[in-house]
Order: C-alpha cells, then structure tokens, then sequence
C-alpha cells in the first residue's frame, strides 16, 4: 500500500465515522433496537437502559472498526496524519486530540508490555 492510500484510507476511515456512523445509529440502528425491547423490563434494567447498553454496544463497534486505533493499526502513522486532516476538513481539529491521545497511550502501554515479555523471553533462553 502506498503513503497516499494510507493517508486517503486515514481521511475516509474518519470521515464515515464521524459522518455516516451517527447517521447510520440515529436513523436505522436505534429506532430498531427500541422498538425490538419496546416496554419491556429485564431484572433490574428498564426498557430505556437496555436501549442505551445496547447502543453502546454498537458504538463500541463502530469505534473498533472506524476509530483512531482502527486507523493506525491498519494504515499506520500516515493513516492517523490523514484523520487528523480529516478533523481539519471538518473544521474542528481538536476533536482530534482525544483519538490521537488514546493512540499514543494505548501504543505506549503496549511497547511496553512488548518489551517486558521480549526481555522475560531472553532471560528464559538465558537460564537454559
């Protein structure tokens, strides 16, 4: 893949998340899901808190598939450039700051974790 479709893919990526996903829950997505639990109770949950566990649910796809972290694990550093250019298109590129601070704090805690099992893994080869 070459830098311009990474950075493309980045903008797209974010564009349908910030567009088209919103659009997509409020008109088909939530309208279905209240009228599927209608009135009804669960144990302790109402029928308004099933709806809203239920459209947290979808989000939470939504963001796993379409997200900051979706971006970079598929298109890299150029892809999240071109969600932050995407923000910008926008025309508001501080909305980018919470996805590229969850990128950088979840690409931090996972180096770290890459390294303490590289380093438990040499040190296992070593005692043998």
């Amino acid at each position: 893949m070459g830098l311009a479709f990474k950075f493309s893919a980045g903008v797209i990526m974010t564009l349908l998340y910030v567009i088209a996903v919103p659009y997509i829950t409020d008109t088909y997505i939530s309208p279905y899901i209240v009228e599927t639990v209608g009135d009804s109770g669960f144990l302790y949950f109402s029928s308004e808190t099933l709806v809203q566990i239920l459209i947290l649910i979808v989000t939470i796809i939504f963001i796993l598939l379409l997200g900051g972290g979706a971006v970079l694990r598929w298109f890299g550093i150029v892809g999240v450039l071109g969600m932050i250019v995407a923000y910008w298109l926008l025309g508001d590129i501080t909305k980018a700051t919470y996805p590229v601070l969850s990128i950088i704090l979840v690409s931090t805690v996972m180096w770290a974790l890459k390294t303490r099992k590289e380093k438990k893994k040499r040190d296992a080869e070593k005692s043998k």
